[in-house]
């Protein structure tokens, strides 16, 4: 009886949990600039939100922005490289530490999507110019920009792919990855840790532990292979093959000086 009970008050909870961020629900066409709404069938807006509120709105089926912000988007967008200021990798990706307004479970359509909506892809998102997110389980595909913060699959642009956190593949003129577990092909691709491949006129990366082909390949910390015109690793520098499979030892560090005592 008393586990019965138990039951009961954590299905409850559960309920009043969820009913406090989807207390609507909205069913063949809707806009996704409400709030508090589950949306199942077809959500569609005409341009971003730029509110800063949280609205947690989910979207089961198809979401269109349009027109969108089209070309704005460029302008719109707060399009400075994350890496830019991060020299090391503290911890792996936690949704935790973003917040977000939208959640969209099938296919998103725009002509620009900004990083101020705070969305979670899951499936399929395209968007003719630039679109941002916060995360995408799938497939994100853009005419020129794509920045999400954590990518579960494939990334292509026609300009640029950068996530802080990749697991999958970019492919793209230029390609960039604080973390990552995959593959990059591109013009020049850039990471801080590589666990995969990198293909590309110019492959650059902190830490690669497995393979880099291009015209030039450089590695500050290398457990594997590089094969390229130019390919510099902390071990050496030469044409067409370089490797290195030992761990990089960190230099001793000197003793401290003892200071005698001077007799009288």
């Amino acid at each position: 009886m008393g586990i019965k009970i138990l039951l009961f008050f954590i299905l409850l909870a559960t309920q009043v949990v969820g009913q406090n961020f989807n207390e609507k629900q909205r069913y063949l066409l809707w806009t996704f600039h409400a709030r508090n709404t589950t949306i199942h069938g077809v959500s569609i807006g005409a341009f971003p939100n730029f509110s800063e509120k949280e609205r947690f709105v989910i979207t089961n089926g198809i979401r269109l922005e349009i027109p969108g912000a089209g070309f704005l988007a460029l302008l719109m967008l707060n399009y400075k490289s994350d890496m830019s200021g991060i020299d090391s990798v503290g911890g792996k990706f936690d949704i935790k530490d973003y917040g977000y307004s939208e959640t969209v479970n099938g296919i998103n359509i725009s002509t620009g999507t900004l990083e101020e909506d705070k969305i979670l892809y899951n499936g399929l998102t395209i968007a003719g110019v630039v679109q941002a997110g916060i995360r995408i389980n799938g497939v994100a595909i853009a005419g020129l920009v794509n920045a999400m913060s954590k990518s579960n699959g494939m990334q292509i642009s026609g300009l640029h792919n950068e996530a802080l956190y990749s697991d999958g593949v970019q492919i793209s003129l230029v390609n960039s990855a604080l973390v990552m577990n995959g593959l990059q092909i591109g013009g020049h691709n850039r990471s801080h840790n590589v666990k995969g491949v990198q293909i590309g006129v110019a492959n650059l990366s902190k830490e690669v532990k497995g393979v880099q082909i291009g015209v030039v390949n450089i590695s500050k910390k290398t457990r594997g292979i590089q094969i390229g015109l130019l390919n510099v690793n902390e071990k050496r520098t030469l044409p067409i093959f370089n490797w290195n499979f030992k761990k990089t030892k960190k230099p001793a560090e000197p003793e401290p000086v003892k200071e005698e005592k001077l007799n009288d």
